[in-house]
């Protein structure tokens, strides 16, 4: 945590072994893609009321351990944890 409070300007995914990938930012062209594909995620996903949608700023733990943050993701209603409207989803436990 301390290596991302200094240095914010950075993105980073923590492998299945632990070491740490640095992400480097994304160019015009790919960061209006993603931003795109994003609300057109957010569009079908909240129209037919299939579950939530998240950012790339969201991370994800995979079933090895891993943590990876898509450019977009989507969580289907039944895999979602039950949490209260003022509760945070904590999608990294």
């Amino acid at each position: 945590m301390l290596m991302s409070s200094q240095n914010s300007e950075l993105r980073f995914e923590r492998n299945a072994n632990g070491t740490l990938e640095t992400m480097p930012p994304t160019g015009g062209i790919s960061g209006n893609r993603e931003i795109k594909a994003g609300a057109y995620l957010l569009n079908w996903v909240e129209s037919q009321d299939l579950g939530e949608v998240f950012s790339s700023s969201t991370g994800f733990r995979l079933a090895n351990t891993a943590v990876r943050s898509p450019g977009a993701a989507f969580v289907a209603k039944g895999r979602l944890p039950e949490v209260g409207i003022d509760k945070k989803i904590n999608l990294l436990t």
